[in-house]
């Protein structure tokens, strides 16, 4: 019977399963034996097999699943260097997959792909929107640049603390009022209108700068224009030197923006 038993268990496999294969085989040759030990004459049926090896397999994976218990208390509370560790993850790792089946075996290939893929998307996200960052910021500071010059500004420095932060880039439209796909600098003007209200005005920095300069309390900020007070006018300081005590009277968001600017450079 013994010959039998072995015939018939080689039809009934499990994927991963020797070792669970070869207990039963061992587990039903040792009952066929005491079977014959006593007198009697026993056979086993392909579902008797499939039954012991399928009680072996679920006892095999207890172990196993000890074993993995006891893997992961050691790793969490052993000092061990970071090789140990990393051999010592790879070998839970190994037990993990022990239990899973070829369904569970491609879905799990397939969501460690998709992280892949998705982290791979957001390292390239985060490098595209940081070179359009790098790009945004060097197109305004040439436009202040390039406008303050025009104007005789005394230090650029001070016009791009100033300008800076109230600029961006805006799409630029065309005739029919459509979007045409090019950027252009826009700034976000502070001002005041015909009844000495506040208001913005969406300027574009040559004309932002251009105001900057017609305006008493930006007039030391340029090279030959008055320096305007409240009713009252003087000369630029010596120097070309921003009065700080005026612009801050004068114009105090001004002022924060530029002492900020000068703090920042030390």
């Amino acid at each position: 019977m013994l010959t039998l038993l072995r015939s018939v268990s080689k039809f009934t496999t499990f994927e991963g399963d020797d070792d669970a294969a070869k207990a039963a085989e061992e587990a039903a040759a040792a009952a066929a034996a005491k079977k014959a030990a006593e007198g009697g004459d026993e056979t086993f049926t392909q579902e008797q097999v499939n039954t012991m090896m399928a009680e072996e397999r679920r006892k095999m994976q207890e172990k196993q699943r000890k074993t993995l218990g006891d893997l992961d208390n050691l790793k969490n509370k052993a000092s061990m260097t970071a090789k140990e560790k990393s051999e010592l993850e790879k070998k839970i790792e190994e037990l993990n997959n022990q239990y899973l089946t070829a369904e569970e075996k491609a879905r799990r290939a397939e969501e460690e792909a998709e992280k892949k893929r998705a982290d791979q998307i957001q390292t390239l996200t985060i490098e595209r929107d940081g070179w359009a960052q790098k790009h945004s910021t060097l197109v305004v500071q040439t436009a202040i640049v390039n406008a303050a010059a025009a104007e005789k500004a005394v230090q650029h420095e001070q016009i791009l603390a100033l300008v800076g932060p109230k600029t961006r880039l805006v799409e630029r439209l065309d005739d029919e009022g459509k979007p045409t796909g090019e950027y252009e600098p826009k700034v976000s003007f502070p001002d005041k209108n015909k009844k000495n209200e506040d208001i913005v005005l969406e300027l574009s920095v040559p004309e932002a700068v251009k105001r900057m300069k017609e305006l008493p309390q930006y007039g030391n900020l340029f090279e030959g224009t008055k320096i305007g007070g409240l009713g009252g006018s003087g000369s630029q300081s010596k120097g070309g030197k921003v009065d700080l005590a005026k612009m801050a009277k004068e114009d105090p968001a001004a002022y924060r923006e530029l002492r900020k600017k000068r703090i920042a450079e030390g």
